[in-house]
C-alpha cells in the first residue's frame, strides 16, 4: 500500500500455477492494494487462490493477452497500475522503485524495471558487441546510429537496457517489454491495439510506440529488477510467419524500414540454421 494512493496488478494469464509470481509481488517492500487476473473465460482458473487476500479473478470472454490485459485495465482501481506478464518474479524492492521514479517527476512517465534471466541471474539484454561483423549488422539494421541501448531501431527491432553499461539510475527509452511496466492510470490504453489472434509478437513495440504517441514518456529504472526466463529463439516453422506479420504491422504503424526489416530476418534465419548464437 502506498499512503494514499492505490496500486493495482493486471495479470493476463491462461490461468494454472502462479504462486512464485503471486508470491514475489506481495512480498515486497509495497505490496499491492489488488491484483487481477484476467482469465480467457470460467473453464480456465488459478491454483491456490484463496490464498491471496488481495487477488481477483475477472474472464474477458475472448482470448488474447493484450485483450484481456485491456479487461484488466478497465477493472483496476489504482492510481498506479502494473501491467505484470504470469511467469515474472520481481524482486523485492521493484515495485517501490517505480513507484520512486513517477513520483519523483511532475511528467507523464510509464516506467518498467531491467530484465533478467531467472536460469542464470544474468540481464537478459546483452552489452553492444564489437567486432566487424555486429557492426555490419547494426549498421544494417539502424544505420548509421548503429547500436544504441534502449532504441527501436530503422528495422523495428529492439536493443534492451543492460544495466552494467549504464550510469543513469533513470533512463528515457523508446520501448519497454510488455512484461512488467508500471502505469499511471491517466496514461493506460484502453482500446485493444492488437490486430491478430494468437500470441502477442511484437506487441510491446506496438504499446510502446502508442504510449509515446499519446505524450507518455518511457522509462527504464536500472535499480529496479524482474526476472523471468524465455526461449531467445523463434521456433522458425511455427513462429515465423506470426512474428514477422506482426513486426510489418509495428514496422508501417511507427514509419521504420520494411527493407531493413527484411534483411534482419534473412540475418536471423541464415544465424539461427547455421549458427545458434542468441545475440541475435
Amino acid at each position: 500500500m502506498i499512503e494514499g494512493c492505490m496500486l493495482s496488478v493486471v495479470i493476463p494469464s491462461l490461468g494454472g500455477d502462479l504462486c512464485n509470481t503471486l508470491d514475489s509481488i506481495n512480498a515486497g517492500s509495497i505490496c499491492p492494494d489488488e491484483i487481477i487476473i484476467c482469465l480467457p473465460n470460467d473453464t480456465h482458473s488459478v491454483r491456490d487462490v484463496l490464498n491471496y487476500k488481495n487477488l481477483t479473478i475477472i474472464y474477458a470472454e475472448q482470448y488474447g493477452q493484450v485483450y484481456q490485459r485491456i479487461v484488466g485495465f478497465k477493472h483496476a482501481k489504482g492510481d498506479y497500475v502494473l501491467q505484470l506478464d504470469d511467469d515474472v518474479i520481481v524482486f523485492p524492492d521493484c515495485l517501490e522503485l517505480l513507484i520512486n521514479t513517477i513520483n519523483s517527476t511532475k511528467k507523464s512517465i510509464s516506467v518498467s524495471p531491467c530484465w533478467y534471466d531467472s536460469a542464470d541471474r544474468m540481464p537478459l539484454h546483452k552489452r553492444k558487441q564489437s567486432g566487424f561483423l555486429m557492426s555490419l549488422y547494426y549498421w544494417l539494421v539502424n544505420g548509421n546510429r548503429g547500436y544504441r541501448s534502449g532504441e527501436v531501431s530503422l528495422a523495428g527491432t529492439n536493443f534492451g537496457i543492460n544495466p552494467h553499461e549504464i550510469i543513469d539510475k533513470n533512463v528515457n527509452v523508446d520501448w519497454q517489454p510488455g512484461g512488467c511496466v508500471l502505469h499511471d492510470k491517466n496514461n493506460l490504453i484502453l482500446e485493444d491495439y492488437y490486430p491478430y489472434k494468437g500470441k502477442a509478437y511484437s506487441e510491446d513495440l506496438i504499446h510502446s510506440y502508442l504510449l509515446k504517441q499519446s505524450g507518455t514518456i518511457l522509462v527504464a529504472n536500472t535499480d529496479a529488477i524482474c526476472m523471468t526466463h524465455i526461449n531467445p529463439r523463434l521456433q522458425l516453422r511455427k513462429e515465423l510467419v506470426p512474428e514477422y506479420r506482426a513486426r510489418k504491422y509495428f514496422v508501417k504503424l511507427a514509419h521504420l524500414s520494411i527493407t531493413r526489416m527484411f534483411v534482419y530476418y534473412v540475418i536471423y534465419v541464415i544465424r539461427s540454421i547455421f549458427v545458434f548464437n542468441r545475440d541475435l
